[in-house]
């Protein structure tokens, strides 16, 4: 279930995300059976800026999402936080 809302919210072009980071609290409240469809929300919970090391060809953060994945009936069946090491643009 994790990687079928997984593909939900990945877009395969190049853009700023570099690597999925983890996931934390990972949480499977109600169970899917066959047959069960799934939605995702996903929302920003926060940014962590990190600092560049001088061997490091970007300035990179994390971002961690908050993830809620509901059955068809609109009840969660799992929440989840999702991080994402991305690139950040450097100030100007």
């Amino acid at each position: 279930m994790i990687s079928a809302a997984a593909g939900m919210f990945v877009d395969p072009a190049q853009g700023p995300v570099i690597a999925n980071y983890g996931i934390d609290n990972l949480r499977f409240v109600e169970p899917v059976g066959i047959g069960d469809t799934i939605q995702v929300r996903i929302t920003v919970k926060r940014k962590i800026k990190k600092a560049k090391k001088a061997d490091d060809r970007y300035h990179t953060g994390v971002v961690v999402w908050a993830v809620e994945v509901s059955n068809q009936h609109g009840e969660p069946v799992a929440v989840y936080d999702i991080l994402t090491l991305v690139e950040m643009q450097p100030k100007q």
